[in-house]
């Protein structure tokens, strides 16, 4: 585990694979609407996951809570620096993490290419839509909206991938289809698939959606 800042949720874990067979390395960023309670442990399996398969993955722990936004881009931005791999490098990120993983992607070019597993990926229709009762007012507090919406970031260097489950219930698929529309109307790079299954299914890794995301890997860095 290594530490980036003083606070206990500022850490990066690393996952080293025994023998690595892929270029660069991987990031994992959990979601959990921005929220404290949930924590890096829901990376855990992908990370691991992806050693065992020979990537080099790192597993996320970010400040979260009320009015974080700032706070939580300037973490993932510091724990991207101590990737020590040369070459590419992926962002895996579900539901929130797949908004900080956008956001930073947009912001650092150090990003070459974004997996988003059931991502808040527009920050308008989902406080619109008031999802989990608000979060994205709690997120934001003060901040400008617009600063930390993904869509509203693109065109971006890094590629992005948009999947989504059909049944996600926390995050509906409609965020999912206007992020697609938004990316091929700024001339962002981007894939947009949906599969069965729900807001859960990206992160256990015996599912055939995280199959999916092991697949997008490849040719960048297999």
């Amino acid at each position: 585990m290594m530490h980036y800042g003083s606070h206990p949720d500022q850490y990066l874990q690393f996952f080293e694979p025994e023998h690595t067979t892929a270029h660069g390395a991987v990031m994992i960023i959990h979601g959990g609407y921005w929220r404290e309670k949930y924590t890096a442990e829901l990376g855990v399996p992908l990370a691991r996951d992806l050693a065992q398969r020979g990537i080099p993955a790192y597993n996320l722990e970010y400040r979260r809570g009320p009015g974080s936004a700032h706070k939580m881009l300037a973490d993932a931005r510091l724990a991207l620096g101590l990737i020590k791999e040369e070459g590419p490098i992926t962002l895996i990120g579900h539901s929130a993490g797949a908004h900080l993983a956008s956001v930073l992607a947009a912001t650092d070019a150090r990003v070459s290419q974004v997996i988003s597993q059931a991502g808040v990926l527009d920050l308008e229709l989902a406080r619109r839509l008031k999802l989990s009762d608000g979060a994205v007012d709690e997120l934001l507090a003060q901040e400008p909206l617009a600063r930390y919406n993904p869509v509203e970031l693109w065109p971006s260097t890094a590629r992005v991938i948009i999947f989504h489950g059909r049944n996600d219930g926390d995050v509906p698929v409609k965020i999912a289809q206007r992020a697609a529309d938004k990316a091929a109307a700024v001339g962002q790079e981007y894939r947009f698939a949906l599969f069965a299954g729900d807001h859960y299914t990206w992160i256990d890794p015996h599912s055939s959606q995280w199959a999916a995301c092991v697949a997008a890997l490849s040719p960048l860095h297999v």
